[in-house]
């Protein structure tokens, strides 16, 4: 899908692009991602979506999303991990990751936030354990090595769409640093 180069997520955070597009919907407010369409944070996208792509029956998938366009001292940011999603719908997977919607800093421009679906091999077991709704363990993250540490190969599906600051992001970073352990 040429809006994957045309947006340089190739090749800014994976090598090649998805062949399908996953439609991906927040159905409280019916909005969608439209590869690369701007949706604002208060448009109710920091509800956990519906994605839904082709699919291979029997086969289970995983559902990333991610933020590539965080600061440098946070890089790429994981928001949602879905794992052994079957029959091409995430609301039958398990949460790896617990969803948080959009939240770029202010002054840090616009964002663009990424679904990418990956075919599961056998036996699969992310390297890394699970995530609950806070900030631990979700910086300096790679959508890349992820992918490439769990023989997921490249992408079979995806979506995407862009954001930036506006007035619900504070209260979503307040939300995400009370939750976090301090260290």
């Amino acid at each position: 899908m040429e809006e994957f180069c045309n947006w340089k997520i190739v090749p800014d955070v994976i090598d090649k692009a998805p062949l399908t597009r996953a439609e991906v919907v927040w159905s409280s407010s019916k909005v969608q991602a439209e590869m690369g369409k701007i949706l604002t944070p208060t448009q109710k996208v920091q509800e956990r979506p519906k994605v839904t792509f082709p699919h291979d029956e029997g086969t289970l998938y995983t559902v990333i999303m991610t933020d590539p366009d965080a600061p440098k001292s946070k890089a790429e940011v994981l928001h949602w991990m879905a794992i052994n999603v079957k029959d091409g719908n995430s609301e039958t997977g398990q949460n790896h990751a617990e969803y948080f919607g959009s939240g770029p800093p202010q002054g840090t421009g616009i964002h663009r936030y990424i679904f990418l679906i990956y075919k599961q091999p056998p036996n699969y077991n992310p390297t890394e354990g699970y995530r609950p709704r806070n900030r631990e363990r979700r910086y300096l993250w790679s959508v890349r090595q992820f992918a490439k540490e769990n023989n997921l190969g490249d992408p079979v599906a995806g979506n995407f769409y862009r954001a930036e600051f506006d007035s619900y992001v504070p209260s979503l970073h307040a939300e995400l640093d009370a939750a976090t352990p301090k260290t």
